[in-house]
């Protein structure tokens, strides 16, 4: 893995530096009584005036296209300029460090820490590792809104292959067990500047 460490980041942060950019692309999602259905997603990934974590935005559309525009085998940039931004389906906000307990590493694997909160009313802790290239995170506390729905469990895996990010992530929800959700592939923004989404049609509504 080859990449130029951000400037101006905090030395806590380098396991995760690779991580650092802002980045678009595509995926399929499928869940217990959720039907089959492409997505586009952005995903940006900083430092906060160069505290000892990262800072996270993610955002998830539905594509207006079927689940079967989606091809797997396409960079995750031009999938993502290949499809229309439909309705907004999921954002969160958050925060992830190097565990102040583990900042030297075992054997090249650090010790992740995280806290996101969700537009779906959902307040979490996670925790997992790094190691070069690959990550995996459990969600660990789940705090919820009165209103929210059931969440009880997720885990996301995550890997850097040929210049993309590719994940998976895993939840248990509506009272399912932990099982498959959302998959796709992302590119840095530098490496695709033709991933501009098509432009929404009237129809396409956000999420209340």
């Amino acid at each position: 893995m080859v990449f130029a460490i951000p400037e101006n980041l905090s030395p806590e942060t380098y396991p995760m530096a690779w991580l650092v950019d802002t980045w678009r692309g595509a995926g399929l999602l499928e869940y217990e009584g959720v039907d089959a259905a492409g997505y586009l997603h952005e995903l940006r990934i900083d430092n906060d005036d160069h505290g000892p974590y990262l800072r996270l935005r993610s955002t998830t559309w539905l594509s207006q296209e079927p689940a079967g525009a989606v091809d797997r085998e396409v960079p995750g940039g031009r999938m993502y300029a290949a499809l229309t931004k439909g309705q907004l389906w999921s954002s969160f906000e958050g925060y992830l460090r190097v565990s102040p307990n583990n900042l030297q590493g075992t054997e090249g694997r650090f010790v992740l820490e995280g806290m996101v909160a969700t537009s779906a009313g959902h307040a979490m802790t996670w925790a997992g590792f790094i190691k070069g290239p690959q990550f995996q995170i459990v969600a660990d506390a789940i705090a919820a809104t009165p209103t929210a729905a059931s969440y009880t469990g997720g885990q996301i895996m995550g890997g850097y292959v040929e210049s993309e990010l590719f994940y998976a992530y895993d939840m248990a929800a509506f009272g399912a067990d932990m099982r498959s959700y959302m998959a796709g592939r992302l590119q840095r923004l530098s490496d695709c500047p033709e991933a501009e989404p098509k432009p929404a049609t009237p129809e396409a509504q956000p999420e209340s």
